[in-house]
């Protein structure tokens, strides 16, 4: 069976420090037996054309290649916002990836075309369809949170229902996804609750020979507004005045990295806070173990933009954080009271408090985290989440 996966997310290189959740479906589903070739955008000193593992990359240029500068470091809608000028290169991307599609779909005979993000891959994907006529060619896409909440203005509304109308089965990775996409109006039967899942088994668990330091609080993630880091660091400014030993440790990288270091300098934590930078998937795990407890403080933004699931959330409880989480919709789908620690978007002086309250409760700290390991080992590993891709794809197998 082949399958063409078109997505703005996916690693440039080996050991890359991009979010890798697309590719780790991808290899997945080549180890169930699937030909998976993936379109990704090009990028400065990334390959146009190479195997990653079994999975065929190939790479779209769009802008002139030292220029290119949409896609990556933050994703898209990041970029837009913290750069405007990078909107002059949007049309070329569309229009870049719309014939990069076609060529795909006139040189290969795909079963299926599995596109990540309603905006702007399935749109493209959807017209790509449409002018070469493959109607035959199954098409899906998995909406991850930002192109769904975001983009409310009647265009992009309007936008999303004709995408939703012109592809086969839309794949949303959270409960709240699927009720914000009922609310759109977009049609039920087309719409099924697939998360992303995280290597358990073999990345994602605690390394035994990492000394866990209580007094380390991680965060992980991309420095973009949604992520809530400013609040961290309010937050984080008190924590210090009940414990001047904790240290917070931060890492990501994107469009506010130096608004946040700019502002933790004016707190005075500069020798308290790190500032790590992105660092890659098979680094994580050694991390997460060096840390008592691992924090995600995502808010809403006003546009509307929040967190489809908190892939972040289940990386850390594989390796054995208690975590400290804003409660989000979509977040109470990993994590709830049992397995963690909720509190208010946005609110820095509840997040201090309960941070306080896991340094002084070891004990307290150490049942959350082993619920939550248990928690996340049984619903998020790929044996249960690649399974479902899996089968759902298979349906599209042509005789």
């Amino acid at each position: 069976m082949k399958v063409l996966v078109v997505t703005s997310t996916f690693p440039r290189w080996d050991s890359d420090t991009e979010p890798s959740f697309v590719f780790e479906l991808c290899r997945y589903l080549c180890e169930q037996g699937m030909q998976i070739d993936v379109l990704a955008p090009h990028c400065h000193q990334a390959r146009k054309y190479e195997q990653m593992d079994e999975v065929r990359v190939y790479r779209f240029s769009y802008f002139i290649h030292r220029w290119q500068n949409l896609a990556y470091q933050g994703g898209i809608m990041a970029k837009l916002r913290s750069h405007p000028t990078n909107y002059m290169q949007v049309p070329f991307f569309i229009v870049a990836q719309l014939f990069a599609v076609i060529n795909r779909l006139r040189s290969e005979k795909y079963d299926v075309v599995h596109c990540h993000w309603l905006i702007p891959q399935g749109l493209v994907c959807v017209l790509a369809r449409l002018l070469t006529g493959k109607k035959q060619t199954g098409l899906v896409c998995t909406s991850h949170g930002g192109d769904l909440f975001s983009l409310k203005n009647r265009i992009f509304v309007y936008l999303k229902r004709f995408i939703t109308k012109n592809i086969d089965e839309l794949y949303v990775v959270s409960n709240a996804m699927m009720d914000y996409a009922l609310s759109l109006g977009i049609n039920a039967e087309k719409i099924s609750v697939k998360p992303m899942g995280v290597d358990l088994k073999y990345r994602f668990k605690a390394v035994e020979t990492v000394q866990r330091d209580q007094n380390r609080i991680i965060f992980v993630g991309r420095l973009v507004e949604k992520k809530g880091v400013e609040y961290l660091l309010d937050a984080f400014n008190q924590v210090k005045l009940n414990h001047p030993d904790s240290r917070l440790l931060i890492l990501g990288d994107g469009p506010l990295r130096q608004s946040l270091e700019m502002k933790s300098k004016m707190l005075g934590l500069h020798n308290s806070v790190q500032f790590m930078g992105g660092i890659s998937s098979e680094e994580l795990a050694a991390y997460y173990s060096s840390a008592g407890i691992a924090v995600v403080p995502s808010i809403i933004t006003p546009s509307g933009d929040q967190e489809g699931l908190g892939l972040v959330i289940i990386e850390a409880m594989g390796c054995g954080c208690a975590v400290v989480a804003t409660d989000l919709p979509a977040v109470r789908d990993v994590i709830d009271e049992k397995t963690g620690v909720l509190v208010q978007p946005g609110n820095a002086n509840q997040l201090a408090e309960k941070l306080v309250f896991l340094i002084n409760n070891r004990d307290y700290r150490k049942q959350i985290a082993v619920r939550g390991n248990e928690q996340v080992n049984s619903h998020f590993s790929w044996d249960n989440c690649g399974q479902r891709y899996y089968k759902a794809l298979m349906e599209f197998k042509r005789d």
